[in-house]
């Protein structure tokens, strides 16, 4: 019996070398091509804004990321002087060039009318819609042609209220 399990064996080791002499060998891979070179980035436009010109009465504060209509203040668009939360409703109620419901603008955008040549009555201090930090019942004033600020009650005295728009 040991003898017959040993010849099954050799058989099988016979039977595996021949295979393996005889089997047809792996199939080269075919030579790697050159790395290809990454494709250009294509630069894409840099968007820009075009809002529509701005209404009679108004003028274009430009700024990159929004640009503002402001009120001219002339003959026929009154700027009038108000206490703040007056200014705010008349702001609100204003119909200017077909666009409906300005607002009170920012102190940071007060500080900017400066950049619009020709904006009439651009002396004095102006109503802004910001609060001031300490005391919500104050709103910030400021002059655009002098640069000066500060804060004041809301219903303490008029001053010049001048709306913006955002298109």
């Amino acid at each position: 019996m040991i003898a017959r399990s040993l010849l099954v064996l050799a058989l099988l080791a016979a039977c595996g070398s021949e295979a393996a002499k005889t089997a047809p060998a792996p199939a080269a891979e075919p030579p790697a091509k050159a790395a290809e070179p990454p494709a250009k980035a294509q630069p894409y436009a840099e968007p820009k804004l075009n809002p529509p010109a701005p209404p009679a009465g108004a003028a274009l504060l430009p700024d990159r990321k929004k640009p503002i209509y402001v009120q001219r203040c002339d003959e026929g668009h009154a700027c009038p002087d108000k206490l703040q939360p007056a200014g705010e409703t008349h702001c609100r109620d204003l119909e200017l060039g077909g666009f409906k419901h300005w607002r009170l603008p920012d102190r940071d955008e007060v500080k900017r009318f400066g950049e619009i040549a020709d904006l009439e009555q651009a002396e004095g201090f102006h109503w802004t819609r910001t609060a001031f930090a300490e005391d919500a019942a104050q709103a910030w004033i400021v002059d655009p042609k002098s640069g000066q600020e500060t804060t004041i009650p809301r219903d303490r005295k008029p001053f010049r209220v001048r709306c913006v728009f955002e298109p």
